[in-house]
């Protein structure tokens, strides 16, 4: 069609100026047009031709031929395929891909540049016995705390943090409302200057609780929410992340706790306070990167925390148990069991006391046994009036050179108002029961110290029942025991928590 249109608009191109010699000379004699409207008719004829075979000539004028086109988009098509396959990994095909289960990792965030890093990041998890206690020192030497231990770790947090030479503490966090968590915070509030303070939506009825709010109050300080989504501004080369609570309509305050995420170029750190497996699940879930060189194993090593599924998101080079002397089992084997099957080295303040990991953002170290409070590692010491006589020895006995004592509590964690008996056993060196040993404990309640003496039977047993009174609900009361026998002293201890 588009040669047919060309051969006619040549034509008519011809004819029309032909027609246009027989309109001037009055006839073209070789076409037979005789006269002056015969040529006009003649001209007009033309030009209709002309329009037609413009219509008849292709919208695409290209002088490049359907072959050429269909050829250049077929190399065009061949070297996007062979890129594709440049970038793709040699061992990967769409048949792999698609047999591939559900990504347990969640998409990883960009890692900042190692070569913009300045500096060294700090992360001690703090020997509060059974509590946790988390100071962070930015590499421009900003600093977070997280938790505070127990009540009687007040002066413990205090003196750590004034033996790091730190005198504000820009963003503290408690995780949510439990004693063992927020016991110090009180104390940390009292002795530095402070700059944010972040708790979640949960409260207990207690005193612990309250006296945190009590402090807070004496400062003109304000909390704010902690929740997830929040990016704590605390050094520009340090990503901090609140990512959880996630919900914080949950009544259980465990699942309400703060969790945060450090990222400092190529190490970083998961934060996990007390939550459960329900957190953990809609941590997984929302797609948070989760992924941390150091975790902070959550609720002490309990089993109601650490699902297998958690730990295969995080993947932990390194596990903190933040623990101590305690009733409930914690570490658990099976939690132990799950960090050790996926290669974590664990590490835990019962038994590696104070533990700080230092990173440049490239490499991280470890430092176990950093640092022992002088009011904590001090030996104790006798304290019964010293016009007390000591016993002789029981008839039948022998001279004494070395005791030794245990103590049990019927009931550790008792009401309010309860009665609980203490039960001291001392033996001598060759095993055999003392009678006669003094025994005395001494209790260590929130506002006050309260003393009971015994002695021991013949078989070496001495107990002391007594009501415990309104003691502070979730304060660990502990009780420091001193036996002393023809000469010799000892010492254990024991304790309760009302509930």
């Amino acid at each position: 069609m588009g040669n047919l249109g060309t051969i006619l608009i040549l034509l008519a191109t011809v004819s029309f100026f032909i027609g246009l010699i027989g309109v001037l000379k009055g006839n073209v004699k070789f076409l037979k047009l005789g006269s002056r409207k015969a040529s006009a008719l003649f001209v007009v004829a033309s030009f209709v031709v002309f329009v037609i075979g413009g219509f008849m000539l292709p919208s695409d004028t290209s002088t490049t031929s359907p072959a050429s086109n269909q050829q250049k988009a077929s190399n065009v098509e061949e070297k996007k395929t062979t890129k594709k396959e440049e970038t793709k990994p040699p061992e990967t095909t769409k048949e792999t891909e698609e047999k591939k289960p559900a990504a347990v990792v969640p998409p990883k965030a960009e890692t900042p540049k190692t070569d913009t890093l300045d500096g060294q990041l700090e992360v001690h998890f703090v020997d509060v016995g059974q509590g946790a206690a988390q100071v962070i020192i930015a590499p421009n030497k900003k600093v977070m705390v997280i938790d505070g231990g127990n009540n009687n770790d007040e002066d413990v947090m205090v003196a750590y943090l004034k033996q790091l030479g730190i005198s504000k503490v820009d963003i503290l966090i408690g995780t949510h409302p439990d004693a063992d968590h927020i016991g110090g915070i009180d104390a940390v509030i009292d002795s530095f200057d402070i700059g944010k303070i972040y708790m979640p939506k949960a409260q207990k009825d207690t005193e612990t609780f309250e006296s945190v709010l009590l402090a807070v109050q004496a400062k003109g300080l304000k909390v704010s929410t902690a929740k997830a989504g929040l990016e704590l501004d605390l050094d520009p080369t340090l990503q901090v992340k609140m990512i959880a609570p996630v919900d914080d309509t949950n009544s259980d305050a465990n699942e309400l706790s703060a969790v945060v995420r450090l990222q400092y170029g190529e190490q970083s750190f998961l934060l996990t306070g007390d939550i459960g497996m329900p957190t953990e699940e809609k941590l997984i879930q929302s797609g948070e990167n989760l992924q941390a060189s150091v975790l902070l194993v959550a609720h002490h090593g309990s089993h109601t925390s650490s699902s297998e599924a958690f730990i295969k998101n995080v993947q932990p080079k390194y596990a903190v148990i933040q623990v101590g002397k305690n009733s409930y089992g914690h570490p658990t084997s099976e939690v132990l069991d799950r960090l050790s099957n996926h290669k974590a080295s664990i590490y835990r303040n019962d038994t590696d006391g104070t533990i700080v990991f230092t990173t440049d953002g490239k490499t991280i170290d470890v430092n176990k046994h950093a640092w022992v409070h002088a009011a904590v590692a001090k030996p104790k010491t006798e304290t019964q009036p010293k016009t007390q006589t000591t016993p002789p020895p029981a008839t039948g006995a022998t001279a004494t050179t070395s005791l030794k004592a245990s103590a049990t509590i019927d009931n550790s964690s008792p009401n309010q108002n309860e009665e609980v008996t203490v039960t001291v056993t001392v033996k001598d060196q060759n095993g055999k029961p003392v009678n006669g040993a003094n025994v005395h404990l001494n209790l260590e309640f929130k506002s006050k110290d309260t003393p009971y003496d015994s002695v021991t039977n013949a078989n070496g047993v001495a107990t002391m029942s007594f009501k415990i009174g309104r003691a502070a609900e979730g304060f660990t009361v502990n009780g420091d025991i001193t036996i002393s026998y023809n000469g010799t002293t000892t010492t254990t201890e024991t304790g309760f928590t009302p509930i």
